[in-house]
């Protein structure tokens, strides 16, 4: 979060303000992280307007991601901390997040105690989940019940629209190309667009990977680490495949299969290895219907 001093947001909320009560502020994209932010800023009384590149919202890595709420193993503790939150949060949203647990193939760490788990067998995991084949049961797995997934363009639309409830603006197709800041100091007035500069008493950054490219011309380094390359497999509504989110033990396969709330079922994977016999099965069996990747 970068705070400036202008106040731009007023222009599209031209409503008289008090900028002590009602400060204004900027957020730089439309993903989960803006609009969840967007929501809770209009809520509190700020004059919030949205910012969006595309044309439509979690147009970036929010809409190819693959939204497992966990804490799983995380470190350091602060952080594993912060995700159990974030899931106790989710768990308010029925609509937009489902929490059916993740079996992680050939998972032989040991169990947290505040963490629930439990090991499973081959033939306990192929009872669970009778679509995996069979190569891919042999090593058995680790079952976490607390675990879940969200539904991340649904997510989006819903905290967009509890902003824009709340007074918020939501412009798409608005581009950030620069940051604006104020002569001979480093701080953040308002951003550069085309052909208009917006200006606020913050800018809030959601925008993902854009945003090195933004603060870099500033001296400031946003290191962000690098995710395998997705494809996601959309398909017709189908009969349920499977029960759990199934993720193999390097973390580089995942699998969902559950109805979202306009009822389109996904497979999602990372780093589609096509020898991999459960990634083999599944798509032998379902098909495809369309194909996307991203370096989300």
């Amino acid at each position: 979060m970068l705070g400036g001093t202008m106040n731009a947001a007023t222009q599209a909320n031209p409503q008289s303000i008090s900028r002590k009560d009602q400060p204004s502020v900027l957020v730089v994209g439309a993903g989960l992280i803006g609009s969840s932010i967007a929501m809770h800023l209009a809520k509190k009384g700020c004059l919030v307007t949205v910012l969006e590149a595309s044309a439509q919202p979690a147009a970036g890595a929010s809409g190819k991601s693959w939204a497992w709420l966990n804490a799983n193993h995380k470190q350091p503790a602060h952080y594993r901390d912060l995700n159990l939150h974030s899931m106790k949060l989710w768990g308010q949203y029925p609509d937009l997040a489902a929490f059916p647990g993740s079996l992680i193939l050939n998972d032989d760490r040991t169990g947290d105690n505040a963490y629930p788990s439990s090991p499973l067998t081959p033939e306990q995991l192929k009872e669970e989940e009778p679509e995996l084949s069979d190569a891919a049961c042999q090593g058995g797995a680790r079952l976490y019940e607390p675990e879940g997934y969200a539904y991340p363009e649904s997510a989006v639309r819903f905290f967009l629209q509890q902003a824009e409830q709340n007074g918020a603006s939501v412009l798409y197709e608005h581009p950030v190309q620069s940051l604006e800041t104020r002569k001979f100091s480093p701080h953040i007035t308002g951003v550069v667009t085309p052909g208009t500069t917006l200006h606020a008493d913050v800018v809030v950054l959601a925008a993902a990977l854009g945003i090195p490219e933004l603060t870099k011309p500033l001296g400031l380094s946003v290191p962000l680490t690098a995710k395998p390359r997705t494809v996601t497999v959309i398909t017709k509504p189908l009969k349920p495949i499977l029960k759990h989110i199934v993720v193999n033990g390097t973390h580089q396969l995942l699998f969902l299969s559950f109805a979202d709330p306009v009822d389109i079922r996904h497979c999602m994977f990372s780093v589609c290895k096509r020898s991999n016999p459960l990634c083999e099965v599944m798509l032998s069996q379902h098909g495809r219907i369309s194909q996307r990747s991203s370096a989300a």
